[in-house]
């Protein structure tokens, strides 16, 4: 088959002055091509006589790699921006074109350019809708051409659907039905991994000479079979598109801007989520400085709810069930709806937060189908940072779906086998959502939930907790807390070892100020509360919080009277910030203390298969340390 940009008639955008571009032809999908990255200027290769066999002149040129600098105008014009003297123009042809219908600015396809469509996922987000506007300009871009175009195979959610209203003649988006799949050279999938989450598109794939996936879900499989996969550990797939187009300097307009940085805030809850990392804050500040609008992302990071939105979650409030494992709390409930309602996942982080629950799984079904009808359920999961739960894992596992630790997802039919497990099967069988509903906490509550840390697990001995006596003046306590780092100590009879009290640099700054320095500390000392080794680590943070505690006593024999209590730890606010692992010098495992970070080899590793003749580039990915990892390994 002969390459796309060898096709007659296709002119690509002028290089540089002295650049030549070398194209090579190919009757294979799966051997070499010609490169549609424009930026591969110099292959190594040498234009084809034109007799169509495959074969190569004898001059090879030395491979090199170049930047072409399409002309402004021609991008800007592919981009949608325009210049503010021709404003009042443009605008006028976008209210109606020659038909009388709406003009899109971004231009008629070029006919002799090698036609590329990016498909988004079902149900549209926007970090799959961005990422695909994203890789369309790029391709674009690199060609010269208006010859890429965006693809949505089933709906979008309602925010993304209400943005899509007022702002889709700025994109390159097409709608499915006028796209002709057989003309099709290049097709790539953005946010996901599976034929499934493309709807009926995914036969397109199978139309296309070329296949790329981009994705940032490490956990997820692929049954594409692509030329070049991308999987980066990211929290937003915007994230690696953004890169790109900074890497190759690729004008953006600021509707391109905002919508990158929508896909950005939405994917990491605004740099929130447990997933976010420097890239994703990179990126996100590339967008800003291309001009992405503030006044839309607050609109549209955190929309107002839908009627039908607020619908369902007042009756997943009322059925909401709860189940208390180890201290955390997973719930479930059930929500029938009379048809397919999109924004599912914000209604299960509401219940999730309005509920107070630490993990929570939201099951939406309704019939479909007139002639056969069968009952669609979609389940998902949504988690707060609680370590082990991981319900993507879960999901994947259990009812085929996937996700992320803390945020995932999965959707079947009741008429269907789900063969996982014999008790999730038999509660299909039944027609018992509920059912397969309580099958997942229980296997959350089973494998996922860690066991319950109590004081004595993290507390500090007392062998090693410093001590003032109760004979010291407050002078001295003072200058002991000072010496010794630490805001509070207790209070511990020299002669019985029994715990009298606790004293703060609170009381030493109150005595300073009284003048009352050389009074012993037994006046100010203070006990308000104490806890046994078996007291749950939240009671102890909960004291700590509403009491305004610095430290807490853990003592021996609390059953026994006040005055003969004895001191086994000490747990403080250093001890509660360990157990969260808010910080990754201060990891902490189950039972082994406090260790350091991740050992490299527990990372999950990015999925690259990287093939510059195709569209990515190890450069451009900044990936070169990976790839070259993989040939490595590879020789």
């Amino acid at each position: 088959r002969m390459s796309s940009l060898t096709r007659p008639g296709f002119q690509p955008a002028p290089l540089h002055t002295g650049v030549k571009r070398h194209l090579h032809h190919s009757n294979n999908r799966r051997c070499a091509r010609a490169p549609i990255c424009a930026r591969a200027s110099t292959s190594g290769r040498g234009v084809n006589d034109g007799s169509h066999d495959g074969s190569h002149a004898k001059h090879v040129h030395p491979r090199s790699r170049v930047v072409p600098r399409v002309h402004a105008r021609r991008i800007e014009a592919m981009s949608g921006s325009h210049d503010e003297e021709d404003a009042d123009e443009e605008n006028d042809e976008d209210e109606a074109g020659p038909s009388g219908s709406p003009r899109s600015l971004l231009g008629s396809m070029d006919p002799n350019a090698p036609l590329g469509v990016v498909l988004t996922h079902v149900s549209a987000d926007f970090d799959t809708l961005s990422s695909a506007v994203g890789l369309a300009k790029l391709r674009n871009a690199r060609l010269g051409a208006n010859c890429t175009f965006v693809v949505l195979p089933r709906g979008a959610s309602p925010g993304v659907s209400h943005y899509l209203a007022l702002h889709k003649n700025k994109f390159p988006i097409k709608e499915k039905r006028v796209v002709d799949a057989d003309a099709l050279d290049w097709a790539a999938v953005v946010d996901a991994q599976r034929r499934d989450r493309i709807g009926d598109c995914a036969e397109w794939l199978d139309a296309a000479s070329e296949v790329v996936v981009l994705d940032h879900h490490l956990l997820a499989t692929s049954d594409i079979d692509a030329d070049e996969l991308i999987v980066e550990q990211v929290g937003a797939t915007a994230t690696i598109v953004a890169e790109m187009l900074e890497n190759e300097n690729v004008p953006i307009t600021e509707e391109d801007a905002t919508l990158l940085a929508l896909g950005i805030h939405t994917d990491t809850g605004s740099l929130t989520f447990e997933a976010t990392t420097p890239r994703d804050a990179n990126a996100l500040a590339y967008c800003l400085r291309m001009g992405a609008s503030q006044k839309v992302l607050a609109e549209y990071v955190n929309p107002s709810l839908t009627a039908d939105q607020r619908e369902v979650i007042a009756r997943g409030m009322t059925d909401v069930v709860k189940v208390v494992s180890q201290g955390i709390t997973v719930s479930r409930v059930h929500v029938e709806c009379d048809e397919y309602s999109p924004g599912m996942a914000t209604c299960a982080k509401e219940v999730l937060d309005l509920t107070d629950s630490d993990a929570l799984f939201m099951a939406v079904s309704y019939v479909h189908g007139k002639k056969n009808p069968y009952r669609h359920v979609s389940v998902i999961g949504r988690a707060k940072p609680v370590k082990t739960v991981d319900l993507g894992a879960l999901l994947k596992e259990s009812l085929k779906g996937g996700g992320h630790p803390k945020a995932a997802s999965a959707a079947f039919r009741m008429d269907q086998p789900i063969a996982s497990s014999d008790e999730l099967e038999r509660a299909r069988v039944e027609g018992d959502v509920d059912g397969i509903l309580d099958e997942l906490v229980r296997r959350v509550c089973a494998e996922q939930v860690p066991p319950e840390r109590k004081a004595s697990d993290v507390m500090r001995r007392s062998e090693k907790v410093v001590s003032a006596r109760p004979e010291m003046t407050m002078a001295e306590v003072g200058e002991f807390l000072e010496r010794s780092g630490h805001r509070a100590c207790p209070v511990i009879s020299t002669e019985s070892g029994v715990l009298m009290g606790v004293v703060s640099v609170t009381e030493v700054d109150v005595a300073t100020i009284k003048g009352q320095l050389d009074r012993p500390v037994s006046g100010y000392m203070k006990l308000r509360s104490a806890v046994t080794p078996d007291t749950p680590v939240s009671e102890c943070e909960r004291i700590l919080v509403e009491q305004g505690e610095g430290c807490i006593p853990v003592v021996a024999n609390y059953d026994e009277p006040r005055r003969q209590w004895v001191m086994a730890g000490l747990v403080t606010r250093a001890t509660i910030l360990k157990t969260h692992e808010y910080y990754r010098r201060n990891r902490l495992r189950s039972r082994n203390g406090l260790v350091g970070e991740r050992d490299e080899s527990e990372k999950a590793a990015p999925k690259v298969t990287v093939n510059p003749e195709v569209f990515f580039d190890a450069e451009m990915l900044g990936l070169a340390d990976n790839t070259k990892a993989a040939d490595n390994n590879a020789k």
